[in-house]
């Protein structure tokens, strides 16, 4: 038999929100971001409350299925969070979010989307990664953020 061997890829983009830094990082939570991105709707496993904390794991509903997430680590007052996200069969993916406070009170976000195969299937899903796709996200992302910022009353209704 054939080793498996998992094409791994590393994807970065920056987020410029129209805010203080202490009201953006917490929309990068699994609840926060329920106040920004459309559909997103994650189940807290453990605990079950909608704490955001270290070793916090929940699951979301995602296009090619199911995806398992874990807060692996959780840095409040340096703005900075890391995931690692589980979609069986396809990938894992690691996400880290560090923010910063830049001049006339905003927030720049980076954020770090790490992908290994875990199967031919997740290879190939990985190998159609490019970065420019990834940039376009980051520019939706942008657009969904500064939009709640803007008007929080009327949600992520994309």
């Amino acid at each position: 038999m054939k080793p498996f061997r998992p094409r791994t890829i590393t994807l970065r983009g920056r987020v410029l929100a129209a805010a203080e830094i202490d009201d953006v990082f917490p929309l990068f939570s699994p609840e926060g971001e329920k106040l920004w991105v459309p559909g997103w709707d994650p189940e807290f496993l453990d605990p079950p409350e909608s704490d955001w904390s270290e070793g916090q794991i929940f699951r979301t509903r995602e296009e090619m299925g199911e995806a398992v997430w874990v807060v692996t680590r959780l840095d409040r007052a340096l703005h900075r969070v890391e995931y690692y996200r589980v979609e069986p069969e396809r990938y894992v993916a690691r996400v880290e979010v560090s923010c910063r406070p830049v001049p006339s009170a905003r927030t720049e976000a980076s954020i770090a989307y790490s992908f290994v195969g875990l199967s031919e299937a997740g290879n190939r899903e990985i190998a159609a990664m490019t970065q420019q796709a990834y940039d376009a996200k980051m520019l939706r992302w942008v657009e969904w953020i500064n939009r709640y910022l803007a008007e929080p009353e009327t949600g992520p209704d994309v």
